[in-house]
């Protein structure tokens, strides 16, 4: 099956272009973050799994990411836009091996660009709408668009989480640059710029490949 994934630290904002690229091509998108915490909230038995190697405080083993991504394909998508995934060497030699991979988007952002971006996102409770207090604000403050909940902040975007998070992009994520210049699939965008100006130079390289 076709598919592309994007990278990139932490508040690069690759998750809001991995959603508009997989409704514009009309894929599949596929976030593992939300997987996480949907089969956890869900006590599913992946969800029960994966909540107690939290819990002793160890990152989640590939064995189990491939397990859970593999239970959520759906069968019949037209192809697939990940997002979060792969975030280490092993997770993208298993996502060459599996699936045909088409283009890898690494969006460049500089940590204290990041730092800033995730300490402005909110989430709404109810219905999981994302937004952005200063690239993307709901209408009315702090209030869903969707279903008039107030937004909130979610609990792994605390100071402490968010550096947490950061060390271990540096350790593990960011080598898959390397990984994937090296299979002719990495695109290096700016995340600098806008989201519109951002998503302009990812859509003009997928819709050549469709």
């Amino acid at each position: 099956m076709n598919c592309y994934a994007f990278i990139g630290i932490q508040g690069s904002g690759k998750g809001t272009q991995a959603e508009q690229l997989s409704s514009t091509l009309h894929y599949q998108h596929i976030n593992i973050g939300d997987l996480f915490r949907y089969h956890i909230k869900n006590n599913t038995q992946i969800g029960v799994k994966v909540q107690q190697i939290i819990n002793r405080g160890e990152l989640v083993p590939d064995d189990v990411v491939f397990e859970l991504v593999e239970a959520s394909i759906d069968k019949i998508a037209k192809g697939i836009v990940f997002d979060g995934f792969p975030r280490t060497i092993q997770q993208a030699d298993f996502l060459l091996k599996h699936y045909s991979l088409l283009r890898v988007f690494y969006i460049e952002l500089s940590e204290t660009a990041a730092y800033n971006r995730i300490a402005a996102r909110r989430v709404c409770p109810n219905c999981n709408e994302n937004y952005n207090l200063k690239t993307q604000p709901p209408k009315i403050p702090e209030t869903c668009d969707k279903c008039g909940s107030k937004l909130i902040i979610r609990q792994d975007d605390s100071p402490e989480a968010i550096h947490k998070r950061f060390k271990e992009f540096y350790n593990q994520t960011q080598p898959l640059k390397n990984f994937f210049e090296t299979n002719n699939v990495l695109t290096i965008i700016n995340g600098d710029l806008s989201v519109s100006q951002v998503f302009e130079q990812i859509l003009a390289l997928t819709t050549a490949k469709q």
